[in-house]
């Protein structure tokens, strides 16, 4: 009991400080840049081949609640302090596209935007993790103007993940069933799901020798 308090706490704490309306304002500045930036690519993308690469975008903040269970799997203090130095995901940007050649076009693109600094790209579509999940995900660094004549700039850590729309639905339902709740799932239900994402990478190739074959024509 005296724990499930102290940890109440502790996110009522973090909340203050999460809710300040700066804060906020900061990475909301720095999550439409990103979005900005792929509505341009997608433009590029329409005048280059004739049809854009966006399903569609969102874009998210983690709530304090989530952000103090990530550190305390993590083994780490919990406090906004910690979290805005040690988390890299506290702001998030999701595109997703049709195929995954475009996803690696976009990944290049993103690299050669001098306006922003990547910290770490993780690719999961080679390397999908063990329970089959895929994504190429982004971290980076982006500028956001502290003052009203953009003089002063502030960079504010955002992660981009870009996904194929059968990637982004295995990863819905996986995270609907078993995410943060390994224990409670069965050794069957886990091959099932590794299975799924056999057969959504299977459909991706699929959909990706439509598409280049479409083209072609």
């Amino acid at each position: 009991m005296e724990k499930e308090t102290d940890m109440n706490q502790k996110i009522e704490q973090l909340r203050s400080s999460w809710e300040n309306e700066e804060f906020q304002k900061k990475h909301a500045k720095a999550r439409n840049l990103v979005i900005r930036t792929l509505r341009e690519l997608n433009g590029f993308y329409i005048a280059k081949t004739g049809y854009g690469f966006t399903r569609f975008v969102e874009s998210r903040m983690k709530t304090p609640e989530s952000i103090c269970g990530k550190l305390q799997r993590k083994g780490r203090p919990v406090d906004f302090k910690t979290a805005t130095e040690v988390l890299n995901d506290i702001s998030g940007v999701r595109c997703i596209c049709y195929s995954v050649k475009e996803i690696y076009w976009i990944a290049h693109q993103i690299g050669k935007d001098s306006r922003f600094q990547i910290i770490k790209a993780k690719d999961y579509i080679r390397k999908p993790k063990k329970n089959g999940y895929e994504s190429y995900h982004i971290i980076m660094d982006v500028p956001v103007p502290t003052d009203e004549k953009k003089e002063k700039v502030q960079t504010v850590r955002v992660e981009l993940q870009l996904r194929t729309m059968i990637m982004d639905a295995w990863a819905s339902m996986d995270n609907r069933i078993s995410y943060k709740k390994d224990d409670k799932i069965s050794p069957e239900m886990m091959k099932r799901i590794e299975k799924y994402a056999k057969i959504g990478r299977r459909l991706d190739k699929l959909i990706q020798r439509t598409l280049d074959e479409v083209v072609e024509q």
